[in-house]
């Protein structure tokens, strides 16, 4: 337990999570699984950007959970692994398709961009630009490797935005929980009625694309991790101390490749 949590701090629960939907929306549009490459330029990716986000947060004195003040303390440690994952992704980018190499620069450009707002106070005056830009970024990178190589679709849409709904759920959560913690907070009736509305958003979403799709298991893990985060909303007494789990939710597309192993 005690390596579990210490990958917690480091948010590699994130990146283990971002990799497990990135092949299973591969699996469903493609039929196939991301190249290493793929898998490694997305897990650097995803990393890095956690961590560089709490290192924003850090020199913006916000110390929120465990995580801001784990990495606090091991802040060379930290910087030692963001040089690495910056060069194992360059490294990465050689063996990647010109296309998708231009749509994660894009992607990357909408990162910087949006964290120079946020760190110069840009985004405050809007209180929920940082949990719904969060989960736009997330919802784009996460399936970069398989958007780039489709036609618009509806349903390629769809499936992200029900991604989208998914981690906006997540964010919401814990962000109307800390600002409880704290106190009063004239947003807090707003973040309720955005939660509910991420959550009823999704429900109807998600029934609409298990019937269009003919291979409906692949869906379940959504709806696994939907569960869990609505555990956590509507039963856990401590939400910040479930937070584990609601990171290793997203985890849950591996018990689809395991069913897809042992039933052949």
């Amino acid at each position: 337990m005690r390596y579990i949590k210490i990958a917690h701090f480091l948010s590699l629960d994130v990146v283990w999570g971002t990799l497990a939907f990135q092949a299973l929306i591969h699996e469903i549009f493609l039929k196939e699984l991301p190249s290493l490459p793929e898998q490694i330029s997305l897990g650097c990716a995803v990393w890095g950007i956690y961590l560089l986000d709490r290192m924003i947060d850090r020199k913006k004195g916000i110390h929120q959970d465990e995580r801001h003040l784990f990495q606090s303390k091991h802040g060379s440690v930290v910087q030692i692994l963001l040089f690495v994952l910056l060069l194992l992704g360059g490294l990465s980018l050689v063996y990647l398709d010109s296309r998708l190499i231009f749509f994660g620069f894009g992607l990357c450009a909408c990162m910087l961009i949006y964290w120079i707002a946020w760190f110069y106070g840009i985004l405050s005056h809007i209180w929920f630009s940082k949990e719904f830009l969060t989960a736009f970024i997330y919802a784009v990178g996460v399936g970069a490797s398989t958007w780039y190589r489709l036609s618009w679709s509806i349903w390629a849409i769809s499936t992200a935005i029900l991604i989208f709904l998914l981690v906006l759920q997540n964010l919401a959560m814990y962000t109307l929980w800390e600002r409880e913690k704290i106190g009063p907070w004239k947003f807090n009736d707003h973040w309720k009625h955005i939660l509910l509305g991420a959550e009823l958003c999704f429900v109807i979403l998600f029934i609409g694309l298990i019937f269009y799709f003919d291979e409906k298991i692949a869906f379940m893990p959504f709806a696994i991790t939907f569960a869990i985060q609505s555990w956590i909303h509507y039963f856990s007494k401590n939400k910040l101390a479930s937070r584990l789990w609601g990171e290793l939710a997203y985890c849950s597309p591996i018990l689809y490749f395991a069913y897809e192993f042992f039933s052949k």
